[in-house]
């Protein structure tokens, strides 16, 4: 049922069912005004989820027009073109549909939001503003009626007329809005047909237009899906018999298999090897993919596995021979070696996939059978020989070691990194290098990349030190139980040792007796040395378990060519390595040799003396026995003396300088005075050489465990090892002041603070770690040249001086 026409005499009347009738058609505008809300809520969100759905379309579109169609071979043919770029062209069919919704969408707010909010704001609203209005005539009206009405009669005339007058004025105001009200209701009741209508037909008309716009370029496409609709088919059909002929081509080659090896013409050989890799404990061996071309003899390795599927590193290198392994010198079968001519010392052992995969890659590379390696033993490293190259890499190492390592803690256990100990190996054994590595380098070669690379020549050599012939003999002498009967019996066994072998022997053991001497600073006793290279001198011909257990004994022998080094090598003049040499003279004889600086040498007291000696009373402080005993727990510390070295002008200098410490004079007849002005002078920081005409009788556990009876007496009058100081030629004493002792440039004070400068990371336990700007206390002077030892956080140890600067 529809509303009541609103009449204008009812305006005059204001009947109740006047106003009735005006409520409804209130109600009505409040009704439609809700509605219109409502639909502009929907369409802006059509319009969202249209672009929502526009960027989803745009994304497929996108995802069509990248996607790559590959097909197999280098041409194409031209289906296969067309197919290759029909998912390209579905890509721009959609791109075009939603550019037409993107022109939609921007005129979907212009044509359809924009008029229709305008409608409800504006007619609506005014409908509402005359409303408020035709209710305030109407108060007006009624209360002036009220008050004309409750007259008295016995106001005059006078004022009767003048509220009349203001009666018939309200009067007036309140018909006319009344009238104004109602056809402004009628007006808007019949704009909703027209205006909002038209709206809505508008929007419709674009929403419409979108649609058809999309369904002419469908129309237009269609020509392009006839064509690819063929082109498949006509794809399909080719595809079923091609697919035949590959069934038929796997079956014929599942009847005759191939070999996989040589099927790709550019190498003469590829497939899967095994590389061996040595670890600390064990040996692993891992899978790689390998290419062999014969004509310039390039091998490529490249480690991948089928599980893993991820290609990591590539090597190549330029091979010099190939080897078949007996099956007798490894555990694995189908093994061969492989030298590079372009890596020296380096050898590769790979193990095939079968006998016969072994013998094509044999063929390939043109292997052959070992001839004279033994039994049981891998090749060793190219260069690693006891020739004269050999003797001077050693002394290399040796006077190196010797000038700047003898007192660094874990001498020869400490290794160094592979990479520069095989590049320092590497250099020295090129016979195209015309310049040997400065070993004296310390900021290229460190002492443990020497120590490691010397290590490496004795275990790399084709026959070990002592031989193969005579190693049961070795160890059969180190088991019998009286230990002046071991000593014999292994100095006999030196004496049938080839001459080259006991050269090097002696070299080698003179050095390993000096660094010994060092053992209460650099922590290595005779027992450490041996444990270090008795393994290496004394490596099994075989690797049996037999052997493994008989790896103490090696070290015993070892440790008793150490202790009794100048007995068993008195017929080979000592080798100096290149060390620098002086001339001694006795302090109370002899005259001084021309030169500007003399060193003079003072004993150090034995070790139950050293903390009270030098004022580490502190209870932080660590001895280096109990850091012996703590690092090397089991071993025997060794007690020998250590000297300082000072530089003095003149004799009596010297001799006031050692009477005024709190340590024990050297007697006359033991100290010596040795110029620095040698021959070759040392670098700084090395140390010189020592007078080793004394024995040094130190025992060691494992050789003592192996005595029946005990020494009730040992001579310790050993030789007493010299320090070097080195100082710059700035720093040389004239002759002239001979009568004045140099002062040290540095005054310490027991008990001082100082603040660190950088950040150190201490390789040992005797050494501090710390960040920049913290405070060590109770800082004092150290033995050690260049360090100074302090208390960090409840912890002591040494600090390097160029790290801090003293607080005041």
């Amino acid at each position: 049922m529809g509303l009541l026409p609103l009449e204008f005499t009812d305006c005059l009347t204001d009947s109740p069912y006047f106003r009735e009738n005006l409520h409804a058609h209130e109600n009505e505008l409040d009704r439609t005004s809700q509605a219109i809300k409502g639909i502009i809520k929907e369409v802006k969100d059509l319009l969202n989820a249209a672009r929502n759905l526009s960027r989803a379309q745009r994304s497929l579109a996108n995802s069509f027009i990248n996607f790559r169609l590959e097909c197999i071979g280098n041409s194409q043919t031209d289906d296969e073109i067309v197919i290759a770029g029909s998912l390209k062209e579905f890509g721009r069919l959609l791109m075009t549909i939603e550019d037409e919704r993107d022109r939609m969408l921007e005129n979907a707010h212009k044509t359809f939001i924009e008029p229709i909010e305008r409608f409800r704001k504006d007619h609506i609203g005014e409908a509402k503003e005359r409303k408020k209005k035709f209710d305030k005539e109407t108060a007006r009206y009624c209360q002036s009626l009220e008050r004309y009405l409750g007259l008295s009669v016995k106001k005059g005339d006078a004022h009767q007329k003048e509220v009349f007058a203001v009666l018939e004025m309200e009067k007036i105001h309140f018909f006319k809005a009344s009238l104004e009200y109602v056809l402004l209701l009628q007006k808007v009741q019949e704009r909703k047909k027209t205006e909002f209508v038209e709206t809505i037909l508008r929007f419709m008309y674009g929403w419409l237009t979108f649609y058809h716009q999309g369904h002419e370029v469908a129309k237009e496409f269609n020509s392009f899906n006839t064509d690819l609709q063929v082109r498949l088919q006509k794809t399909r059909e080719n595809f079923e018999a091609t697919h035949n002929e590959a069934e038929h081509l796997m079956k014929k080659m599942l009847e005759k298999p191939q070999d996989s090896g040589c099927l790709n013409k550019m190498y003469t050989r590829q497939g899967y090897l095994f590389l061996m890799e040595k670890r600390h404990i064990t040996t692993i061996w891992n899978k790689h993919y390998c290419q062999y071309q014969k004509e310039n003899r390039k091998f490529t390795m490249i480690p991948y596995s089928q599980t893993v599927g991820k290609i990591t590193t590539t090597d190549t290198f330029c091979l010099k021979e190939c080897i078949r392994r007996m099956n007798d010198s490894i555990d694995k079968r189908f093994c061969f070696d492989l030298t590079a001519s372009d890596r020296p010392g380096s050898t590769y052992t790979f193990q095939a996939l079968s006998e016969d995969d072994c013998k094509q890659w044999l063929n390939a590379m043109d292997g052959r059978e070992p001839t004279t390696a033994p039994p049981g033993r891998a090749a060793r490293q190219e260069g690693c020989l006891l020739d004269e190259t050999g003797f001077a890499f050693v002394r290399d190492c040796i006077e190196a070691i010797e000038a700047r390592g003898l007192e660094d803690q874990g001498l020869y256990r400490i290794v160094g990194v592979n990479s520069k100990v095989a590049k320092l190996t590497q250099m020295a054994f090129d016979p195209k290098r015309t310049e040997n590595p400065d070993f004296m380098n310390s900021e290229e070669w460190e002492v443990k990349t020497i120590t490691s690379a010397l290590k490496n020549y004795f275990r790399n050599l084709p026959e070990p030190l002592m031989t193969f012939r005579l190693h049961t003999a070795f160890i059969s002498a180190a088991k019998q139980e009286n230990k002046a009967k071991r000593t014999a019996a292994i100095e006999e066994l030196v004496s049938q040792l080839p001459p080259d072998n006991q050269r090097m022997a002696a070299l080698l053991i003179r050095h390993l007796q000096k660094v010994s001497n060092y053992a209460s600073s650099n922590l290595m006793t005779v027992s450490n040395l041996g444990v270090c290279f008795g393994p290496t001198l004394l490596r099994p011909e075989e690797e049996t378990m037999a052997a493994i257990m008989d790896i103490k004994f090696c070290n015993v022998v070892v440790e008793i060519l150490i202790e009794n080094c100048d007995k068993i090598f008195k017929a080979f003049p000592k080798e100096e390595a290149k060390v620098a040499t002086s001339a001694s003279r006795s302090l109370d004889g002899g005259q001084a040799a021309a030169t500007p600086q003399e060193v003079v040498l003072r004993e150090r007291p034995s070790a139950h003396h050293f903390s009270r000696a030098h004022g580490n009373d502190s209870p932080g402080f660590t001895s280096p026995l109990a850091e012996h005993q703590r690092v090397y727990p089991g071993r025997p510390y060794s007690t020998q003396p250590h000297v300082e070295v000072k530089r003095f002008a003149s004799l009596a200098a010297a001799t006031q300088a050692i009477r005024s410490s709190h340590m024990p004079a050297v007697p006359p007849h033991k100290a010596a005075v040795t110029p620095l002005n040698s021959s070759r002078s040392a670098p700084t920081g090395g140390y010189g050489p020592r007078d080793n005409s004394h024995n040094v009788n130190s025992n060691s556990s494992s050789t003592e465990s192996l005595s029946s009876r005990s020494n009730a007496s040992i001579s310790h009058h050993s030789p007493v090892p010299a320090t070097r100081e080195y100082h710059s030629s700035s720093r040389v004493l004239d002759a002239s002041k001979s009568s004045q002792s140099s002062t040290p440039t540095h005054h310490y004070t027991s008990g001082r603070k100082v603040r660190t400068l950088y950040a150190c990371v201490g390789e040992n336990n005797s050494e501090l770690s710390f960040e920049p700007n913290q405070i060590i206390d109770n800082v004092r002077p150290s033995r050690e040249r260049g360090w100074l030892e302090g208390c960090l956080n409840g912890r002591c140890g040494l600090v390097p001086e160029n790290y801090v600067e003293f607080l005041p």
